[in-house]
């Protein structure tokens, strides 16, 4: 953790504008689709050398959570076993760590390419929509701030 103090002393992490928090979604989101432990670990490094908002990158990684993992990565297996044409694996039997084991050759490939497919999808998504509304809202308040100044000034 020593290591790490020195990076999260840096205010690059903590700022909170329009490209600080665009990267922290493209991180963030980014992150939550790979399939392996430690998402939140490879956000905060990568959130160190983009120079991206650290706490936000780790909410955004929270999407694939507890409730929502499973689902999220069976569409992304589902979704690379369909792009390299092949047989998804049957689950109608029992799922165990004994049944994964076995699968787990089948498995991987489809997980990582569907998961790359989304996780590359999902974080472009949210870096530009994270930024267009960000812009829109502060063109919106400049218009309100020019419309109450033109106001006073009559």
């Amino acid at each position: 953790m020593r290591l790490l103090s020195r990076w999260l002393h840096k205010a690059d992490v903590w700022h909170f504008n329009r490209r600080y928090v665009s990267r922290a979604a493209l991180i963030g989101l980014f992150c939550a689709f790979i399939p392996l432990p430690m998402q939140m670990v490879i956000a905060g490094i990568a959130c160190i050398f983009v120079r991206a908002n650290l706490p936000l990158s780790i909410v955004f990684v929270w999407i694939t959570n507890p409730l929502t993992i499973a689902p999220i990565f069976y569409a992304c297996y589902r979704l690379g076993a369909f792009i390299l044409d092949i047989q998804a694996v049957d689950y109608s039997s029992q799922i165990n760590w004994e049944w994964f084991q076995a699968q787990f050759h089948q498995i991987v490939e489809p997980l990582f390419l569907g998961s790359f497919i989304v996780g590359t999808f999902a974080s472009a998504l949210g870096y530009t929509v994270i930024d267009l509304l960000w812009r829109r809202h502060t063109v919106k308040r400049w218009h309100n701030r020019k419309k109450r100044s033109a106001k006073t000034s009559k």
